[in-house]
């Protein structure tokens, strides 16, 4: 005890140099342990988004020209102008299909597919259709329907609504010069109706009926080639003996028995494929979200699992839940258009017939989702009503004969996923310029994952800096002060030997007062590293680096910031980044620090007595007097 009592009073005797070894012993330990703090935090923030977060590529055909296009306003008596794009050669979507691009997911030109609504309601009752019918009407005089003129209605052979009502008023709006019609002919026509002829100036008068397409095909090959038709798509056809036994007369019977079989059009039931739901932008950027079940899973993908997602509207219409089975007919394809921008499509095929069904059977409800209001941007990217997903596996038959539209790349139709990160981005813009393809635009989406990356590896970089700078220095500190305190000791310790004592005794009049001080040093510097990593960390959450919205973990962060830090009480706020960064430092992290100093010191400190108590006494007092 008397040796231990000694070695501390001698610290009393050197204030300097006692009080200097503390603060630089304890300051080196707290730049070791908030570097090593730090370093691990980052590398588990990285990790963490790597899974939350979502990089995508969009690509777009760019058009050729931009012309100016017209359509007739008969009410105007002039025409309206407008800026059309007008592309060359449709660029296929294989040319996204090349060595070193890294996939995750796709890349995929997404068809949607128009089923058939067997029974399923599509809408509420509230919300009416849009009347389109099919008849043989002739005027009551001879007339030019550049405006409205009246039409007897002689036979209903499709209409959405009874016709109750006739005579109708009838106006070739949009075509300056129309076709004439006379009073003792029967024409078919396909209409649709429309405003009042003068609504603009907030007329009460009769609506008028105008023209609608009539037998028209746009179907196309495999490779986007549209397939040559006779098919004209005119509105009108003169009504004479046998003209239902000729092509055109079976072409516009065949039109009436689609439009019985699909409800004329008037309201969509499409069916969007797709390889990953994250390539959907309404899905990406959280407008649509789960509500009710499972999103589908990367074996739904691979086997082509007959699962699919259903819009909670569309449900609770049709009384449908999750684990319920959905029938669904897959009559064609548009490869053109998403179902929330539409795509023009003819309904009959190039031959004028109706497209069959060509892939039909049940699905499995997994999931039920819904969309958010206040959705921006092209309508394109929009969700229709009654969108159902399946993943594209799941269709086993080709679709090639039944492909009712084919064009363009398109920003919502054409996409595929990426690993995260610059350097991934970086690699693909090169090796895209590579490939010399000039007309096709790609977009890259990744939340801002770029910048949190940035922002992650600077902070990791700069902690790895303090992590090194603070070993070194405690490496120094700790070699330089035992030098000092024991090394320099070589009189003490003669003096020690000479007056009888043993060399345990010794050891503990050198070690203890050095090891107090590197003790309270390590324990006040690891205290400080992990005050000041926590204060750093803390700092994360002050920085808006990104907007979760983007990222596929939103609704999980959202959840477990509200599981571990809110109560039953407080209101739910929108997910931002600071729920989602992890800001908890690790003490364990310090204490193994603060104890590898201290055990360092502790070893110098051991070594430099045990190489003074290899000396003889005598030979120490002789080199201490050098």
């Amino acid at each position: 005890m008397a040796a231990i009592k000694n070695s501390l009073l001698g610290l009393l005797r050197t204030p300097v140099k006692t009080v200097s070894f503390f603060l630089l012993l304890a300051f080196t330990v707290a730049l070791v342990c908030a570097g090593g703090n730090l370093w691990k935090l980052c590398g588990e923030n990285l990790e963490r988004f790597e899974t939350i977060f979502t990089t995508i590529g969009t690509a777009e055909q760019m058009p050729e020209k931009i012309v100016q296009a017209e359509i007739w306003e008969a009410d105007e008596k002039a025409y309206r102008y407008y800026n059309t794009p007008v592309y060359g050669e449709t660029v296929s979507d294989d040319v996204l299909d090349f060595e070193g691009a890294g996939y995750l997911s796709g890349p995929e030109q997404r068809a949607y597919y128009e089923a058939l609504p067997f029974q399923y309601v599509l809408k509420e009752d509230y919300e009416g259709y849009w009347q389109y019918m099919i008849i043989e009407a002739s005027p009551l005089e001879d007339c030019v329907p550049a405006g409205p003129v009246k039409i007897e209605v002689k036979r209903v052979l499709y209409s959405v609504y009874p016709v109750n009502t006739s005579p109708i008023y009838l106006c070739d709006h949009n075509t300056e010069h129309p076709r004439k019609l006379y009073a003792d002919k029967t024409y078919l026509m396909a209409l649709g109706e429309g405003l009042p002829h003068d609504w603009r100036e907030n007329s009460v008068s009769s609506p008028e009926y105008t023209p609608i397409d009539g037998p028209r095909s746009t179907q196309a090959d495999r490779d986007g080639n549209r397939i040559l038709t006779e098919l004209t798509g005119d509105w009108l056809a003169e009504v004479t003996p046998g003209f239902y036994d000729t092509k055109e007369g079976q072409d516009w019977l065949r039109l009436c028995e689609d439009c019985a079989l699909r409800n004329a059009g008037n309201l969509f039931f499409p069916v969007t494929a797709t390889q990953d739901l994250n390539l959907v932008m309404a899905f990406y950027t959280k407008q649509a979200y789960l509500s009710e079940g499972e999103l589908f899973s990367e074996e739904d993908y691979r086997q082509g699992n007959k699962v699919c997602l259903v819009p909670d509207r569309f449900a609770v219409r049709n009384h449908l839940k999750v684990g319920d089975s959905l029938h669904l007919a897959l009559c064609y394809a548009n490869y053109a258009a998403s179902p929330g921008r539409g795509g023009a499509e003819g309904c009959l095929n190039a031959a004028g017939g109706i497209y069959e069904p060509f892939e039909e059977s049940d699905y499995i409800i997994k999931g039920i989702y819904e969309v958010g209001v206040g959705s921006e941007g092209d309508w394109g990217y929009q969700l229709d009503r009654n969108e159902v997903f399946i993943p594209t596996a799941s269709i086993k038959n080709s679709d090639e004969n039944n492909i009712a539209l084919y064009g363009p790349m398109k920003g919502y139709t054409t996409a595929f996923r990426i690993p995260n990160g610059s350097e991934s981005i970086e690699k693909y813009k090169a090796l895209w310029e590579a490939q010399g393809i000039d007309n096709v635009e790609i977009t890259f989406y990744d939340g801002g994952y770029t910048r949190l990356e940035g922002g992650l590896k600077n902070m990791r970089n700069m902690s790895l800096f303090l992590l090194a700078t603070g070993i070194v220095s405690a490496v120094c500190i700790a070699i330089f002060f035992c030098h000092l305190f024991i090394t320099k000791q070589k009189k003490r310790t003669a003096i020690e030997r000479g007056l009888g004592m043993t060399k345990g005794q010794c050891v503990r009049s050198l070690l203890t007062g050095i090891l107090v001080i590197a003790l309270a040093g390590s324990a006040a510097g690891a205290f400080g590293g992990q005050v000041f990593a926590a204060h750093a960390a803390a700092g994360m959450e002050e920085t808006a680096l990104f907007d979760t919205r983007f990222s596929n973990g939103a609704v999980q962060l959202d959840r477990e910031r509200k599981e571990g830090s809110q109560s039953a009480d407080e209101p739910e706020t929108e997910t931002s980044a600071a729920g989602a960064y992890l800001t908890g430092t690790d003490w364990r992290i310090s204490a193994a620090c603060g104890g590898g100093v201290f055990l360092f010191t502790f070893a110098a400190a051991l070594t430099g007595v045990c190489e003074n108590l290899k000396r003889e006494p005598l030979a120490l007092l002789a080199e201490a007097g050098k």
